[in-house]
């Protein structure tokens, strides 16, 4: 099992569920969280391709974020999780990708995805089609962006996208291509990653919506074969928000400053998180003790994930980040 950070770029400011502590964004807070989270032995470092989250639209662009980890860090992962089809022309994001995998010595992990961010999109410009032309376009942009990582001369004309001898020079450091990670868990995304990701990533609204959990594997299974692809050979990750304490005391001192939350769909937060309970039940939010939170993750595990990318709720505070790689990540080695 392997356990990564999401870094949390963005102000929640006591009412994103993300990152309820964090007041402000600054670089020493990111920064420092960066380092604890490699110290204590995380092993990749995830940031959202959003550009206004949270009460104070307060978050640092992806990209430039990860170049700056790049640099930072020695073995880690890195990768945005996951970036918008809508926001980049996808031959750019290729260039951009391909940077960031040389400067990181072939880290990356090229995370994709539909978008979901309407007002985001709005704000900024960005067109907004309905998810199946947007699943079209990520269908494309994964083509195109394949086809830049590995051809001398790429060529690509589709319905959303066209390039002509888009060179792409030097090429990535990963062989073939830097792994590409696609999040997501509806019917046809599920068969979208079937055929071309090697990763499939769900996060926490796309467990919440439709069918459990449980069936979605078994769906993805079937597709995978479909396509002609054995199921061990593409990882399974999962977004998870954690609360890890040493005793019970410190468990509820820290959900009485954290709860309540608004919970739901990010454009429509209609509920609330009022305990604990209501997290774990609602949310799949690991909190508890080291064992605890350890019993909450081996029933992942069992569902075939290897890999969660983690969002600490104590956060700009690291002593859960520490307490994590100290006492539960050495119980899945």
């Amino acid at each position: 099992m392997q356990f990564d950070w999401m870094v949390q770029c963005y102000a929640g400011a006591g009412v994103h569920r993300d990152t309820p502590l964090l007041d402000t964004v600054e670089r020493e807070t990111v920064l420092n969280g960066v380092d604890v989270a490699v110290e204590s032995g995380l092993e990749g470092l995830w940031a959202p391709d959003h550009f206004m989250l949270g009460p104070k639209a307060e978050e640092y662009e992806v990209w430039t974020l990860l170049s700056a980890l790049a640099e930072r860090t020695d073995d880690v992962d890195l990768g945005p999780l996951v970036g918008s089809v809508t926001y980049r022309n996808p031959a750019l994001l290729a260039k951009m990708a391909t940077t960031v995998d040389i400067l990181s010595e072939g880290r990356l992990r090229l995370g994709l995805g539909a978008g979901w961010h309407e007002e985001e999109h709005h704000a900024y410009g960005f067109d907004f089609p309905d998810i199946n032309t947007r699943i079209d376009m990520l269908d494309e942009a994964i083509n195109v962006v394949k086809t830049m990582f590995t051809e001398e001369s790429p060529t690509f004309s589709g319905e959303h996208y066209e390039i002509d001898a888009a060179l792409n020079n030097p090429k990535p450091v990963s062989d073939p291509h830097p792994p590409i990670v696609v999040g997501g868990a509806g019917p046809r995304m599920l068969r979208l990653v079937a055929r071309h990701a090697d990763e499939w990533n769900v996060e926490i609204s796309a467990r919440a919506r439709g069918k459990p959990i449980e069936f979605k594997v078994r769906k993805f299974d079937e597709y995978l074969e479909n396509e002609g692809r054995d199921p061990d050979d593409v990882e399974r990750s999962w977004l998870a928000h954690v609360l890890v304490c040493e005793d019970e005391a410190e468990i509820d001192e820290y959900v009485d400053r954290i709860f309540p939350l608004p919970w739901g769909e990010e454009s429509d937060m209609d509920e609330q998180l009022e305990t604990a309970d209501d997290a774990r039940e609602k949310g799949s939010m690991l909190i508890g003790t080291p064992a605890q939170v350890a019993e909450q993750i081996e029933r992942i595990e069992a569902l075939g994930f290897d890999k969660l990318q983690l969002m600490f709720l104590d956060f700009p505070e690291t002593g859960g980040m520490e307490l994590f790689g100290d006492e539960v990540a050495p119980q899945f080695q």
